[in-house]
């Protein structure tokens, strides 16, 4: 089975950063009006600052200028997940066990397409998270969920 060209770009990211204290959260490569982007997310077990996102992306640029994987012009945009990072990766939702979470889903699922809630538990079949809405605990099988993030509750004081 042939990769797409982001499943590719994914891989060769993830290679890159691998032996490098960065962790590929997610990327995208997509056409944006006239323009081809590709977008990287990293995280830094320091966190993700200013200097960080150039050191990436100086790793980064040098693995696609030997490897030339795209064809055409593009921008290249590095940064953080932000604090509502994204859940990807298995290893993602494990880490975050206990986390708010906003689950976005490719079809209704026990009478809802979204819930926000506590994520309580996740393995390579599904998760569970506790509804925000009626404390309902939810098994979602993980290949319904279309998008995953991090909805943490920020308080001002």
């Amino acid at each position: 089975m042939k990769l797409s060209k982001t499943e590719h770009l994914t891989n060769l990211v993830d290679q890159t950063l691998n032996e490098t204290p960065f962790e590929l959260v997610h990327l995208e490569y997509k056409k944006e009006g006239a323009e081809w982007v590709l977008r990287v997310y990293v995280d830094h077990a320091e966190g993700v600052n200013l200097d960080r996102c150039a050191e990436a992306t100086r790793l980064i640029s040098e693995m696609l200028d030997e490897q030339d994987p795209i064809e055409q012009g593009f921008q290249m945009e590095v940064s953080s997940p932000g604090i509502d990072r994204p859940l990807v990766k298995l290893t993602h939702f494990q880490r975050f066990l206990g986390h708010r979470v906003k689950i976005k889903l490719v079809k209704s699922h026990e009478g809802v397409k979204q819930v926000e809630g506590l994520l309580r538990s996740a393995d390579e079949k599904q998760i569970q998270v506790e509804s925000e809405t009626d404390n309902k605990m939810l098994l979602i099988p993980m290949e319904l969920i279309s998008k995953a993030n991090l909805k943490p509750i920020l308080e001002f004081k």
